[in-house]
């Protein structure tokens, strides 16, 4: 499939669009910047839009600009534009329309233009006209390296420097079990393109606001442990995100936390955006999977062992769901 969407991309595609997930995460940034920054190189028109506002840390990264860079909940007269007059867009790191929102959902299905699917998560929408999906990927940031490196053209800093971004926070820094030796060896390449790793981990972790330590206090202080010691639930009500003016991406990694306790398995973030409206965050070791676990109860899905969901229950309500249902899916040793 690389080599269908590199021919396709030597032909003539045009304006080109690429969009990426709700809530960007680091691979959602660093594998839409990094192609956008290549594609630039090579002479496209190509304009980025993120459904909401990533944060702070990530809008710092390298080459991300205004001038190309459209975010569509606050602009969403001109990302309507854009897209009507694009001739291809790009889906990258998400599986299926609805990961972008309902408002800019609509604009993905009813794109009269080619559309190009990249992606690592399960199930992917098969009504693309080109559809690049391997689960077995680390990222999608390392899929777009993969095409980049076959179509052979230059990488600037920029370009390395967000694909390895993403490499970076898919992988827990290369400590996921979805790290590969081709994992370590594409950021081998990006580094040797000038990509500087401890300058991506200052500026993601070494910059944290008030607003997050203190969310993450309090998330932490009243951690739920179930009794076999499998399951770890931490919650965050929408007064205490409200109470610490929390900000998009505070809580971002904070699911991992639970996983750091001796004999837990899982781990569960529940975090209530707004009243009746609960995002659900899963991680899980070894053979876990909370991919099927999430699609079956929470309305979601992801990787095997990192996935998301969605309820409209309580918190407490919802915390009683996942000590009943997740002895489901708890291997014993």
């Amino acid at each position: 499939m690389e080599d269908r969407i590199i021919d396709f991309l030597r032909g003539n595609p045009g304006n080109i669009v690429l969009t990426s997930h709700f809530n960007p995460d680091g691979d959602a940034i660093g594998s839409t910047l990094g192609f956008a920054h290549y594609l630039q190189g090579q002479g496209f028109n190509v304009n980025v839009i993120f459904p909401n506002e990533p944060s702070i840390p990530l809008r710092n990264s390298l080459g991300y600009s205004s001038s190309f860079v459209h975010i569509d909940q606050h602009e969403r007269n001109k990302t309507k534009t854009i897209i009507s007059q694009a001739n291809t867009l790009f889906a990258l790191d998400y599986n299926v329309s609805s990961r972008v929102g309902k408002e800019m959902s609509a604009l993905i299905d009813n794109f009269s233009g080619t559309r190009i699917l990249i992606d690592h998560h399960e199930s992917p929408d098969h009504s693309f006209d080109y559809m690049y999906s391997l689960t077995s990927k680390s990222s999608t940031s390392e899929m777009i390296f993969d095409i980049i490196e076959k179509d052979g053209g230059a990488v600037d800093i920029a370009c390395a420097d967000n694909l390895l971004m993403g490499l970076i926070t898919d992988t827990g820094s290369f400590k996921f079990p979805i790290t590969s030796s081709r994992t370590h060896e594409v950021a081998g390449k990006l580094l040797n393109f000038g990509a500087q790793p401890s300058i991506i981990h200052e500026r993601l972790y070494d910059n944290n606001s008030k607003s997050r330590i203190l969310i993450w206090g309090l998330a932490l202080s009243n951690i739920l442990i179930t009794e076999d010691n499998s399951v770890a639930i931490l919650s965050l009500s929408n007064s205490d995100l409200n109470e610490v003016n929390c900000q998009p991406g505070d809580t971002e990694g904070l699911v991992n936390q639970g996983l750091g306790i001796k004999g837990v398995k899982m781990s569960v973030l529940i975090r209530e955006d707004s009243v009746g409206s609960l995002k659900m965050s899963f991680r899980s070791k070894g053979d876990v999977n909370v991919n099927d676990y999430s699609r079956q109860y929470w309305q979601g899905g992801g990787h095997k062992n990192a996935a998301g969901g969605v309820s409209e229950l309580t918190i407490l309500e919802a915390i009683d769901k996942v000590k009943s249902t997740s002895k489901e899916i708890i291997i014993d040793d």
